[in-house]
């Protein structure tokens, strides 16, 4: 087992922040009220006056790799969040920021991380932690892609139900930023596997969230090993008492910043609509919702795992291709189902939240919450998913008479318009119409050394198919998942048996 020590800072253009001198025996820790009014000070210096025109990426100090990227991924305006916080953390500051899912935070901390990360050391020198598998794999490829012109920059993702033998064999050639779940990355730093005494940069995103999933403890047996000189970027949707004791303890002389004041809003294109009715009427409900083709594709927020599973048995018996996707599935499981909702092969993911948090999934046309969450926050980033930049979508909430009196509880940022559950006969299975492709699963991936291109070239030459015909494709490790017509599914599989890929023998199966 190699041992994987971090490099030492990098001194040069870096001023060495101090903390507070603190009490012989007793780490300084300030007062609640001497927070709040730091906080407050802050922020009222970092937001750009309103007036003001928004810059684009250029004016913000970052190298020309990174603007490269972010040119090739016609990124050209910052976000609030993302105008705040770059500058302020090139500057070497610690930041406590508050910022909803899809206000561009991942590129907000990422771009600045990247910007400091020294390719040439073989250590690992940025760590970030996030509350999920999903999310972590989200992050990964995010950074991957905005360092995509750093050279040899290698971004690992580790986290639990993933072979930790197999993330321990990948530190023997160490990434330079590793994004993780709690659980997994404790794991690696209670057996030494990776030595974090000299790390510049802690990231915790999505705080809140990890809160609620009671990851207090791991978090502070996991801030206990780091480096005290350190940079920490700590990012939470809310900003409740759990959160900010965590940046008290944490975060030196942070600065708080807040992405606009319609970041929590919803978006105007959006459309609520509430169903009241009995428990046992819901999943007719929801199947005749999910019938019209107005609905398109959907994803269905549930509370539990085993209400996931049940509504997508459900679904999928009456011959509505759902998938499930929650904490207790296997990684390819999980790729699978976000590979066929993203390619159109299935037209409902039925989640809970915490899988859903991580789903990249930007252009989803309904929301249903067949129950409705504990929270009101919960309840937003929910409809949150559909109508976004600027694009039409609807949210459905299917409530009960007393989820209802707890929605109408809560300051929700856009009115509901209510109205009785419809809950009609369910029609025989037959008539609910199919997707129009399917999803293909080849056995050869990344380490086999195939790659997209390939795969178009076999497809084209040996299955016959027209390149339009070929739609989205994704590439793993072991396997690869490409999309196809429905008609032309069948006869890709006869033809490609036996095939051979870069000379390694593939097999192609649907996904089911």
């Amino acid at each position: 087992m190699k041992i994987i020590r971090c490099p030492s800072f990098n001194d040069s253009g870096r001023t060495a922040r101090s903390r507070p001198t603190a009490l012989p025996g007793r780490p300084f820790v300030p007062s609640r009220s001497a927070f709040r009014f730091l906080i407050m000070s802050d922020t009222s210096a970092t937001p750009a006056p309103a007036a003001a025109p928004a810059p684009d990426f250029t004016a913000l100090g970052l190298s020309e790799p990174l603007l490269q990227a972010l040119a090739e991924l016609r990124y050209t305006q910052p976000t609030a969040i993302q105008e705040q916080v770059i500058p302020l953390v090139l500057a070497g500051q610690d930041i406590a920021g508050q910022a909803p899912t899809g206000s561009g935070k991942t590129a907000a901390y990422g771009l600045p991380l990247l910007q400091q990360i020294d390719v040439t050391q073989e250590a690992v020198q940025a760590l970030v932690l996030v509350p999920a598998r999903e999310l972590a794999l989200q992050v990964r490829d995010e950074l991957k892609r905005l360092g995509k012109f750093l050279p040899n920059l290698r971004v690992a993702a580790f986290y639990g139900g993933h072979s930790f033998q197999e993330e321990t064999k990948s530190l023997k050639q160490a990434p330079h930023v590793v994004v993780a779940t709690p659980g997994r990355l404790f794991d690696h730093l209670d057996r030494r596997t990776i030595i974090p005494n000299k790390l510049q940069m802690l990231v915790i995103d999505e705080t809140d969230k990890l809160l609620e999933l009671k990851f207090q403890e791991a978090l502070a047996n996991i801030v206990q090993r780091l480096p005290r000189r350190r940079q920490t970027l700590l990012f939470s949707a809310t900003m409740p008492d759990k959160v900010l004791e965590l940046v008290r303890k944490n975060l030196t002389r942070p600065r708080h910043v807040q992405a606009d004041a319609q970041a929590d809003a919803l978006p105007e294109s959006l459309t609520l609509l509430g169903h009241v009715g009995t428990t046992e009427k819901k999943p007719a409900a929801l199947f005749h919702i999910l019938q019209k083709p107005e609905t398109g594709r959907t994803l269905v927020f549930c509370n539990t795992r085993q209400r996931c599973e049940e509504l997508a048995r459900f679904l999928t018996s009456r011959g509505l291709a759902a998938v499930a996707l929650h904490g207790k599935l296997p990684q390819p499981e999980r790729d699978k189902a976000l590979l066929k909702l993203r390619n159109g092969s299935a037209l409902a993911l039925v989640a809970t939240d915490v899988a859903a948090r991580g789903i990249d999934v930007t252009d989803l046309d309904t929301v249903i919450q067949f129950e409705v969450p504990e929270k009101a926050d919960t309840f937003q980033h929910r409809a949150g998913r559909t109508a976004r930049a600027g694009a039409a979508g609807t949210a459905h909430i299917l409530a009960t008479p007393a989820e209802q009196a707890l929605v109408l509880r809560w300051a929700v940022a856009k009115e509901i318009k209510w109205k009785p559950l419809h809950a009609p006969a369910l029609p025989p299975a037959a008539k609910t119409p199919k997707p129009t492709t399917v999803t293909l699963h080849v056995s050869a991936g990344r380490k086999e050394k195939v790659s997209a291109h390939d795969l178009v070239g076999a497809l084209v030459n040996v299955a016959g198919l027209e390149r339009e015909a070929i739609g989205r494709i994704e590439v793993f490790d072991h396997y690869s998942y490409i999309t196809v017509p429905r008609e032309a599914g069948r006869a890709v599989q006869d033809s490609m048996a036996g095939a051979r890929i870069k000379g390694q023998k593939v097999r192609v199966t649907e996904v089911r």
